[in-house]
């Protein structure tokens, strides 16, 4: 619990004049740990009363398919982590191309999720004061 506390109060500080954050999940849910880390942020800069908004983009978007089941690889799913984010009405954006150059469709998805270009995920970052990749 020290730990925490004492990262929390770090993150305070990095943070204090910044008030929008975008995180783009652009790893795979399964095999690491990235999907479930950047998910923890948002939730922590949400308690921070910070703003915060996930993109998925290259294989991040397989965190939100349908039928996302690891248990034959003997891992937890994200399943639960991405309902929390739609439970706390964190924005999530996917970007189109990704869906696209791997045979999935809107469809294939089992969230409420805005569908952008990469030109509207370049705007998205310029109206940010932070970007986090995992």
């Amino acid at each position: 619990m020290k730990t925490q506390t004492k990262l929390y109060a770090s993150l305070k500080k990095v943070v204090k004049n910044m008030e929008k954050f975008i995180i783009i999940f652009r790893k795979g849910p399964y095999g690491s740990v990235y999907p479930i880390e950047a998910a923890r942020i948002i939730q922590g800069l949400m308690v921070m009363d910070m703003e915060a908004k996930a993109v998925f983009i290259d294989d991040g978007i397989y965190a939100l398919t349908k039928n996302n089941n690891p248990k034959g690889i003997n891992m937890a799913p994200v399943k639960l982590t991405i309902k929390n984010l739609e439970a706390l009405d964190v924005p999530m954006y996917v970007i189109e191309d990704s869906l696209k150059e791997r045979g999935l469709t809107q469809e294939d998805l089992d969230y409420n999720v805005n569908f952008i270009s990469l030109e509207e995920l370049s705007n998205l970052l310029l109206e940010s004061d932070a970007t986090i990749t995992l």
